[in-house]
């Protein structure tokens, strides 16, 4: 473009000043609007004389809108300091090239890079200058917009909570000033200057690194990965890492972003180990509830005492019912036999009674010299723990724990082991509970058998007197009579008395036999259990209206006399209830043998009954007869089944284990 142009360009608005009229030159003006790149004439002030059709089409204004308004909102120059441009400092400059902000017809910014030039008239003064837009007009505002972005992202960057690092051929070239407070480095150019490496705990290594470097933050994208870390001071932290691969100064790189989940992990970690103490102690009530063997429950106490807390010897002691003894009942972990016998209470004893609350002993060789507990001497203790097992407010026995070094008591185990003392407490209460009825049960038995071998002894000796006294006076009586009946000089009438009073004394001496029979059966004392119960089966046929089948099975040998006579009188109480009441046709009685039991089935097709309501009623002579028989077989440790139900039949079964039961 030449200094002076003295020919008109294009056509400008001829209300505006300053505006020569040759410009209206068709061919210059149709030239200028056909032109493809914008164009704007714009006078000394910066106000717009004159657009083309490129320039309206690009900011999306007509020129009529245009014409009078500055053609920029901003000018700047491309030097590193951006200086703004005013239109007055281009009066003396042939041409420049800036950057121009101008608006589009959506009210957004436009930024492109200009030309701008003046144009002289003949005496060289400036009349206005020639803008034309270099280079693509879009391509500049997304420039633009790209570095505004860059701008708001390292704000961002900056600014985040996140620690963000970007890794370039396994080395830390970007950290934020987070991902320094994470790692605790005193500043971000301090950490730029470490090895990656040194970020990472050893546990975690193995699986980010490999020989040739960073294999998880290769090519696969990371997502809430959960890892350990490592910081400057050497502390380990749990760290969530997302990942993905970024274009850094023309290379591929890694950029990471750490998130410090200590606290977190922390948190989920106290609550997990809150619920497993909580399950475990649930399953460890549950066990110990379960229990009435007063040695297993505390021998379980000992064991899960030693499972929950890692101890080196846990211990039970008891103390004995006179109170003034100490017992080791149950023991874990330890080196030596427990004593066998009591010892008399220590001084540790007073002070726990006193508070009831557990007693922790840091340095016991300070504390408790001389021999005072010598068991724990012995197992080389150092620090201990008394925990009370207080029952009615009383304290019975302790809960000990004992390390053989020095083990200050967390809280947790603290916790622990006085919720193991409570549940303990209960579980020994309802254990003495339980031991105290079955010592009154076993009384009951002993004197039970002991009522039943009395009530046969009495049965044996009113028998016998039936046999060997009564019976002989009988036997004499009929003597005589009949000595009385060979007079023939009696009275016709006085004969018949005599026969009248024979048969009677014949009534009498059978029912005396039965009598004697059934007090104590001679078959049962002669020939054994099986003879014996084959008789009661046919006795029971002939005298009643029913069918009474036996069959006996293994019964090669003799037993105890007591149980065949306690089998014998199930047996005959059995029949004597179905022939009372059961309205049945059959019966079958029935007895098994093998080496270790005696089985005794008594089965009826008659109208049944309510087992369940039978077996303990009192006021029913079927219930007092079931329980009876229930008593007789408990004394031989043996099992007395009753079923039966309404117009089902009945059916008894019996079983006697034969240790100690078999004849001598």
């Amino acid at each position: 473009m030449g200094r002076c142009l003295r020919e008109p360009l294009f056509y400008v608005s001829r209300n505006l000043p300053h505006v020569n009229q040759s410009y209206s030159d068709r061919r210059t003006r149709f030239l200028f609007d056909r032109l493809a790149t914008p164009i704007q004439i714009v006078d000394l002030d910066g106000r717009l004389l004159a657009v083309n059709k490129a320039f309206e089409q690009w900011v999306g204004i007509s020129a009529k809108d245009l014409l009078g308004r500055q053609a920029f909102l901003v000018m700047r120059s491309l030097d590193v300091g951006e200086k703004i441009v005013r239109w007055e400092d281009l009066r003396d400059k042939e041409s420049t090239v800036v950057n121009g902000e101008l608006k589009a017809h959506d009210g957004s910014l436009i930024t492109s890079r200009v030309s701008i030039s003046p144009v002289y008239d003949d005496r060289g003064r400036i009349l206005q200058f020639v803008v034309i837009h270099q280079g693509m007009p879009d391509t500049m505002e997304l420039v633009r917009r790209f570095e505004e972005s860059q701008e708001q992202y390292r704000n961002i960057v900056e600014s985040s909570l996140d620690g963000i690092v970007v890794i370039l051929d396994g080395r830390l070239v970007f950290a934020n000033p987070a991902a320094a407070q994470i790692f605790e480095y005193d500043s971000v150019e301090e950490m730029n200057q470490i090895d990656i490496r040194q970020t990472v705990a050893p546990a975690s290594k193995p699986f980010v690194f490999s020989e040739g470097g960073l294999t998880s933050l290769g090519e696969d994208v990371l997502r809430n990965y959960e890892m350990k870390g490592l910081t400057k001071r050497g502390r380990v932290i749990d760290l969530e890492v997302n990942a993905r691969l970024i274009s850094w100064n023309g290379k591929t790189a890694v950029q990471a972003s750490f998130r410090d989940i200590t606290e977190r992990k922390t948190l989920e970690k106290e609550q997990a180990l809150w619920f497993w103490e909580q399950e475990a102690l649930s399953a460890i009530d549950r066990q110990l509830v379960s229990m009435v063997d007063l040695q297993q429950m505390l021998d379980a106490i000992a064991h899960h005492a030693k499972s929950l807390t890692r101890a080196d010897f846990v211990a039970v002691s008891m103390i004995e019912s006179s109170g003034q003894k100490l017992r080791w009942r149950a023991s874990k972990g330890n080196r030596n036999t427990l004593p066998p016998t009591s010892s008399d209470l220590q001084q540790i004893h007073s002070a726990i009674a006193e508070r009831k609350e557990p007693l922790v002993i840091r340095d016991l060789r300070s504390n408790y010299r001389n021999g005072s507990l010598p068991v724990l001497e012995a197992e080389g203790v150092v620090s201990t723990a008394w925990f009370p097992l207080l029952i009615d407010g009383r304290v019975h026995g302790y809960l000990i724990v004992a390390y053989r070094r020095d083990h200050p008591l967390s809280t947790r185990e603290l916790r622990l082991l006085t919720s193991m003392s409570e549940k303990s407490s209960l579980a020994l209460a309802n254990a003495e509970l339980y031991e105290s009825l079955r010592l009154r049960e076993k009384e009951l038995e002993i004197l039970s058998g002991a009522r039943v071998e009395a009530q046969e002894e009495e049965r044996k000796r009113i028998a016998r007197e039936i046999h060997d006294g009564l019976g002989q006076m009988l036997t004499a009586i009929k003597f005589n009579i009949e000595i009385l009946e060979d007079n023939k000089s009696l009275p016709a009438d006085d004969r018949r008395r005599i026969e009248d009073m024979k048969a009677l004394l014949d009534s009498v001496m059978t029912e005396a036999r039965e009598i004697s029979y059934n007090l104590m059966p001679s078959v049962l004392v002669d020939f054994g259990l099986a003879p014996a119960l084959q008789l009661l089966a046919e006795q029971t046929s002939r005298r009643n209206k029913i069918n009474v089948l036996f069959h006996a099975s293994g019964l090669n040998e003799r037993l105890n006399p007591q149980l065949e006579i306690s089998l014998y009188r199930i047996a005959q109480e059995a029949l004597n209830n179905i022939v009372k009441h059961a309205q049945a046709k059959e019966a079958v009685m029935q007895i098994v043998c093998s080496p270790t039991s005696v089985t005794l089935t008594i089965e009826d097709d008659g109208k049944g009954f309510e087992a369940k309501n039978a077996m303990f009623a009192p006021d029913q002579k079927r219930g007092m007869g079931l329980s009876g028989m229930r008593e007789r077989a408990l004394s031989f440790n043996g099992k007395f089944t009753v079923e039966s139900s309404p117009s089902k039949g009945t059916e008894i079964i019996v079983e006697i284990p034969l240790a100690g039961h078999k004849q001598k």
